[in-house]
């Protein structure tokens, strides 16, 4: 019994943590900071690293330039932030793809991201997609201005 209960808390936490496929850095780290927060620890920056660019070294050398050296927050707090357009539905089918979020109100993605949808209370960041082996940012990301 327990290695059948081990077996399956396994292949759940290699789903969860596993990049999907095309999903690039930012929303990977974004991903797993909604579902377990930052532990003040680089962990899915490097994880992303190992699992779909082992050749990129100099990976937290860059971070650490934009001002995401310590941990995986700050990539979005000193590094990146949203485009002006990133891809947000509010579809079925982001949740297959997406990264989920809930609104106590309804947000109306028409105003707030130009996004033809009526309002929702879920709704869903999905990535643009890399090549593999790529650390760069989908389209749905920007860089942040350093002072």
């Amino acid at each position: 019994m327990e290695s059948e209960v081990r077996t399956i808390v396994d292949a759940a936490s290699a789903r969860i943590l596993t990049p999907r496929e095309g999903e690039c850095l930012v929303c990977y780290v974004f991903r797993q900071l909604g579902e377990f927060g930052c532990d003040g620890t680089p962990r899915f920056a490097l994880t992303f690293r190992d699992r779909t660019a082992p050749r990129a070294t100099a990976l937290m050398e860059r971070l650490g330039s934009m001002g995401a050296c310590c941990c995986d927050c700050e990539v979005f707090n000193n590094a990146y932030t949203f485009a002006s357009r990133p891809w947000i539905t509010g579809a079925a089918f982001g949740a297959d793809i997406g990264t989920g979020f809930e609104s106590p109100e309804p947000v109306d993605l028409r105003e707030e991201f130009g996004i033809n949808e009526p309002p929702a209370k879920v709704f869903y960041l999905c990535c643009q997609f890399v090549r593999r082996g790529s650390t760069q940012p989908c389209p749905n990301w920007v860089r942040m201005g350093r002072w």
